[in-house]
């Protein structure tokens, strides 16, 4: 698709990113079955989905958060979700149905939205969204699917929650990390974790523990991709990337593989201003990841791994 065809991209407020090239959506319509349609937008895409072995087409992050900025633009447009809201997530599933006719992709996906539950609070806040997805090509074969729960506060109750959970303190954002950040911690290679560009790699420490694979969790917070803007606590996607690069470090080639499903939930934030560890148990095809904050565990994943398609090259 030429960018004199390219779809238009959604407003910004509607899908809450700072930096265009996060962007990943058109604006959203409504579709004859009651649901919604939006078409994915990936001229001018973020350097961050093409670092790594394969079209991007075949990344789960792309596909995640396209999937959220659909379902999130629709419900702000047609739905009277209101914009001011701070939203966080309950829990997000993804499979790639069909990886092969996903790799060989040229033009946009179309992104199809249903809402399970759509329950607003009076002040048009979210306290239940429940949604499913599905992405088809222009034959309209679905090759992704999602469902994904998310929850919401207004903006200005948002940080009475935070210092709440925090025992009254408020909590440290990453736009003071960044701006006091010292040397990372050691990493890896990018290679180890399926990409090429250290600042995208998000672990460090990658280790065997008792039968587990072990990493710490270090993102770059100057990273526009992994914090699009600023925030108070390491957002959902920054926790499924790590989890994919402990998941892709432990095969034995990692720019070979990739992750075809994911399953997560987020049963607490996990705060800026205390380690994180994630802890894999590698299974026949899936593995398990937790990511453990003080002992409690924050986040808990599943990731299907399976080699890329044949033929599959470097991404251009």
């Amino acid at each position: 698709m030429s960018a004199l065809t390219a779809p238009a991209r959604v407003r910004r407020e509607l899908v809450h990113r700072a930096n265009e090239q996060e962007i990943l959506v058109s604006p959203p319509w409504r579709a004859g079955d009651g649901g919604y349609g939006g078409t994915t937008v990936t001229t001018a895409l973020s350097p961050y989905y093409r670092d790594h072995p394969g079209t991007h087409w075949l990344d789960a992050l792309l596909l995640i958060e396209a999937c959220r900025q659909a379902a999130l633009s629709a419900a702000h447009e047609f739905e009277d979700l209101s914009p001011d809201i701070a939203f966080f997530f309950n829990s997000i599933e993804m499979e790639i149905t069909d990886a092969e006719q996903l790799a060989l992709l040229k033009d946009e996906l179309t992104i199809l939205s249903e809402f399970g539950e759509l329950r607003l609070r009076g002040d048009g806040s979210p306290k239940q969204i429940t949604y499913d997805q599905r992405g088809t090509d222009s034959s309209g074969r679905t090759v992704v699917r999602t469902s994904m729960a998310v929850q919401g506060l207004p903006k200005g109750r948002y940080p009475e929650l935070r210092a709440y959970q925090r025992g009254g303190s408020a909590a440290p954002t990453t736009a003071g990390l960044r701006s006091g950040a010292g040397p990372r911690p050691a990493l890896g290679s990018p290679e180890s974790v399926g990409r090429t560009e250290a600042a995208n790699v998000a672990i460090a420490g990658v280790r065997s523990e008792g039968g587990t694979l072990v990493a710490d969790l270090a993102p770059d917070f100057a990273n526009a991709s992994l914090f699009d803007h600023d925030y108070d606590h390491y957002p959902a996607m920054v926790l499924i990337e790590a989890g994919r690069q402990l998941a892709l470090s432990g095969t034995p080639d990692p720019a070979g593989h990739l992750v075809t499903a994911v399953r997560a939930t987020f049963d607490n934030f996990a705060e800026l201003d205390a380690p994180i560890r994630l802890v894999a148990r590698h299974g026949e095809r899936w593995v398990d990841v937790n990511c453990v904050q003080d002992d409690l565990v924050v986040t808990r994943m599943s990731l299907a791994l399976a080699p890329a398609p044949a033929g599959e090259g470097r991404a251009r």
